[in-house]
């Protein structure tokens, strides 16, 4: 008995370390700060996740599935030169489509400012630099209290843009990420929201045609009348 408890355990603690072992490693989120960098590591012990963190002077926040696809979002209300990398670690495959996209709200008192926003695409992470994962963003000042919102993508197309060719990239398992950077003036009433994705495919993905959305929309109805009869 004693030795069948003896091994049980022994299961149990290798079983745990086993599950505490990070599956696809460990990626990291950068935040940089008129020259001060905060790190936060990200375990990701799973396929899919999600982490948020910050400070007095940011808050951030980071979806991934390693398939790959990272979305990220970024809140500040501190003036001064931001520098963000976000990362996610990706399985390999001879990926060849990228899609990146990116966009702010500035909200507040008049005169806040944002300008030279850039969003840059590395293939591994800040190895590689993608140029044509390229996002950037208009020069933007209030011209009194309120709110204004811009977004765009690498193709220019307003955040709507097609998937665009770079490559091919054959990759073992490695990692992708993206690098935010602008200059901000905030006062005290105001605060700046970003927010972005970027999604790498082996071939562009199917846009469905506007006969599919609409054989989806009668499939929809149908499971909708036959649920009630039963009902």
């Amino acid at each position: 008995m004693k030795i069948n408890h003896f091994l049980a355990i022994s299961a149990m603690l290798v079983g745990s370390s086993v599950l505490a072992t990070p599956i696809y490693g460990t990626a990291n989120v950068n935040v940089t700060i008129n020259g001060v960098t905060t790190t936060t590591p990200v375990p990701q012990n799973t396929k899919t996740g999600s982490i948020s963190g910050g400070n007095a002077n940011f808050r951030f926040g980071m979806d991934w599935d390693v398939d790959p696809t990272l979305t990220w979002t970024y809140t500040t209300a501190t003036s001064g030169l931001h520098v963000i990398q976000f990362q996610t670690n990706i399985v390999g495959n001879p990926y060849n489509q990228l899609f990146n996209s990116a966009g702010f709200t500035l909200t507040g008192g008049a005169g806040a400012s944002i300008k030279n926003v850039s969003v840059k695409v590395y293939i591994p992470s800040f190895t590689t630099y993608i140029a044509a994962g390229d996002v950037s963003l208009p020069n933007v000042t209030l011209p009194k209290a309120g709110n204004i919102t811009k977004n765009n993508d690498n193709t220019n197309s307003g955040g709507v843009g097609p998937y665009v060719g770079f490559g091919p990239t054959n990759l073992g398992d490695a990692t992708m990420g993206v690098e935010i950077s602008f200059n901000a003036v905030l006062g005290s009433l105001n605060s700046l929201s970003m927010n972005g994705t970027l999604d790498i495919q082996k071939d562009a993905p199917p846009v469905p045609e506007p006969a599919t959305f609409g054989l989806i929309g009668a499939a929809l109805i149908a499971l909708g009348s036959i649920a009630r009869r039963r009902a």
